[in-house]
């Protein structure tokens, strides 16, 4: 009964399909159509690009040293994959998006490269 409850309670306070939405999805393989970052000389070589809803980007590190993707706001913000996985160099890492909005990231051992994605 208490589970019930619980369940229910849940279903009132959240939009509809909010409990399933994803804001983020790492993929293995990266889709024709996603759009390209290079990581290099200790930055993102585009510091914002912009897809539509369930577009994809791919990062790839081109750089000497490792890099990440870390997601620090908009949607995906609190999300355990916001953080990438470190990409040694010509490692790639891509992400779709699954809801609209503004995606701030950073690499998280070098907070000075900052960039976004703009999801439509």
């Amino acid at each position: 009964m208490r589970s019930f409850l619980l369940a229910a309670a849940l279903s009132l306070a959240l939009p509809a399909g909010a409990a399933f939405a994803q804001a983020i999805t790492v993929v293995d393989q990266a889709p024709a159509d996603a759009v390209t970052v290079s990581i290099a000389n200790m930055a993102f070589a585009t510091e914002e690009v912009k897809v539509k809803k369930g577009g994809s980007v791919t990062w790839t590190n081109d750089d000497e040293i490792a890099h990440n993707v870390h997601f620090r706001n908009g949607p995906a913000k609190g999300d355990p994959k916001a953080q990438g996985k470190m990409l040694n160099k010509g490692e790639s890492y891509t992400v779709t998006f699954g809801e609209a909005g503004t995606y701030d990231y950073i690499c998280t051992p070098h907070p000075m490269m900052k960039a976004k994605v703009i999801v439509e």
